[in-house]
């Protein structure tokens, strides 16, 4: 079960938090999230998502209400796919 070493290194830092991992998912299994969806996984998810955003996993329309997960961020679904048991890794 190989990784990528990115995907590796992101788990170790922006994705150690369930929340960050949690709100990664909802986006990466959608590919396009409405904020008010994000929210209701997480009341407040601006930091989370800043920090998402800043390892390029995601980014969001110029109004900042709809998120969308990246290629890199597509990639580290894929790894996390292969890491995390089925049901951790598609929860909504």
């Amino acid at each position: 079960m190989a990784i990528e070493t990115v995907t590796g290194t992101l788990l170790g830092s922006v994705l150690s938090s369930d929340a960050a991992r949690t709100l990664f998912t909802l986006i990466a299994n959608s590919r396009i999230a409405e904020k008010s969806t994000l929210k209701a996984s997480n009341p407040n998810p601006d930091a989370e998502l800043a920090a998402l955003v800043g390892a390029d996993l995601i980014n969001s329309a110029p109004n900042g209400e709809r998120y969308y997960v990246t290629a890199k961020g597509l990639k580290v679904a894929r790894d996390l796919e292969k890491i995390l048991p089925f049901s951790q890794s598609k929860t909504a």
